[in-house]
């Protein structure tokens, strides 16, 4: 009966909306808008459709509701068609979709989204193979610089460069302003990377804690999938740069404009941080721009790359002080996990494994998902085999603990899982093999690894 009389209903409501089509009455549309979002949440496209369409024609500026849902119901029908072959009807859904992204700006031209409006309508041009390279590269660039807080999708950042790179080469875009677009993407890239990874690294401390969720197991799941993926697109815009962004180029530029901007901290901390990037910081100009930031704005940038040039320059002790006074100039968790790691290797390039491995689970402490401290700390293990083992078969054990290491690594870090994995393939494969633990007779033993290691590994169950 309760269907029945929901569907009565439902007829009654819609044969209203057609009489006041011109009116657009505000109640009348928030009845027919809320019956087509229950369709729509219950994955009732066309049922959805025949109410929408009413609301879209009388309520154009009810609610962005009524474009988002629209799109939600032509992206179905654009791939459903496509799926079925029907290319004709897959058209007028595409041009559907234009509509709505064009109409949803121009009814709410202050809507938060418009950054991931034009950002979609982009990737469904790409997608349909529609518009020329410069129509591509203003409705990328339109949405990011209108909207960059939702302009976040990877392939539309990785796209928006792509297209930038051709304006470059087709003289419709100068150097420079092709080199700031891949510094502020490449922090777009970066601040999404952080976002996501400090979700991923709350959800693995429930996962350890045995507090996860059902939803949430998936959601975790879902992260760690695409957190590699931000990772992938800053390497092919570094591979579609190409020799653009080499210090034959980049050192020109900023000795050109070094002058002009010696007094702007936030171009000298983009112009530094993209020539240690790339490693040009061996050029002067680097010097130049760091001495000139940490006069201007002492802060933890000019501190940090104070310390890669005194690195740089083999002054490992200078560089030391410069990284442990960027730490105390910042708040970040994952600033100082990035100083701590510097820490980690110039400690290990000293020599000093202990130290470096107290640096390594520092930085760590900052930031639980940062891959390569473990792999630092398994490459110290490794490599001190020899040295820590009283016998060839706890000198081999030695890289079970390495490998546990690389294990960690690859569990944390999705953007280094596959390398971590071999990492670990590999130690395990120069640790004591079935035959050497079962003629020993040391399975299930503990053995302890002296030196500067200080710990001990528990010898697997021979199967």
């Amino acid at each position: 009966m309760k269907r029945i009389y929901f569907l009565m209903l439902a007829v009654f409501l819609f044969n209203g909306l057609v009489a006041q089509e011109q009116t657009g009455d505000k109640k009348q549309c928030d009845v027919t808008l809320s019956l087509e979002r229950d369709y729509l949440k219950s994955g009732k496209y066309n049922e959805a459709l025949e109410y929408w369409e009413k609301v879209y024609k009388s309520c154009p500026t009810h609610s962005e509701a009524v474009y988002s849902d629209g799109v939600k119901i032509y992206k179905y029908k654009y791939k459903k068609a496509l799926k079925s072959g029907n290319k004709a009807e897959a058209e007028v859904d595409y041009n559907k979709l234009m509509e709505l992204y064009d109409n949803w700006v121009k009814n709410f031209p202050n809507t938060k989204y418009i950054g991931k409006i034009y950002q979609d309508k982009g990737l469904l041009m790409l997608e349909a193979k529609k518009g020329t390279d410069e129509e591509l590269y203003n409705i990328f660039h339109e949405g990011y610089t209108k909207g960059k807080s939702t302009f976040t999708n990877p392939k539309a950042l990785y796209a928006y460069f792509k297209y930038a790179v051709k304006m470059y080469k087709n003289n419709k875009l100068s150097f420079e302003d092709l080199i700031n677009l891949y510094d502020d993407i490449q922090v777009t890239i970066n601040k999404s990377t952080d976002k996501y990874t400090g979700m991923m690294e709350k959800l693995l401390k429930k996962e350890e804690q045995g507090q996860l969720l059902k939803s949430e197991e998936k959601k975790l799941k879902a992260i760690q999938k695409n957190i590699p993926v931000y990772a992938v697109i800053s390497k092919n815009m570094d591979l579609i740069l190409g020799e653009l962004g080499d210090c034959k180029h980049l050192v020109p530029l900023y000795k050109r404009k070094f002058e002009e901007n010696k007094n702007n901290a936030a171009w000298l901390r983009k112009a530094a941080g993209n020539l240690s990037k790339k490693d040009c910081s061996n050029d002067p100009i680097f010097a130049q721009l760091v001495t000139q930031l940490d006069k201007i704005e002492p802060s933890y940038s000019s501190a940090y790359y104070l310390g890669i040039l005194n690195e740089k320059k083999g002054k490992l002790t200078s560089a030391e002080q410069y990284y442990k006074k960027a730490v105390s100039l910042t708040d970040n968790a994952y600033d100082k996990a990035k100083v701590y790691y510097k820490l980690a290797k110039l400690s290990k390039k000293k020599g000093l494994k202990s130290q470096a491995r107290n640096y390594a689970y520092k930085a760590l402490e900052y930031k639980p998902s940062m891959g390569s401290a473990y792999l630092l700390i398994a490459n110290l293990y490794a490599t001190s085999a020899n040295s820590c083992g009283n016998d060839e078969f706890s000198k081999r054990a030695t890289f079970w603990l390495a490998a546990d290491m690389a294990d960690k690594a690859a569990k944390v870090d999705p953007a280094i899982a596959k390398h971590a994995r071999k990492v670990a393939k590999n130690y395990r494969l120069k640790a004591p093999s079935k035959e050497m633990i079962f003629m020993q007779n040391m399975a299930g033993k503990t053995v302890p690894l002296k030196c500067w290691i200080g710990k001990s590994v528990r010898v697997p169950a021979v199967k």
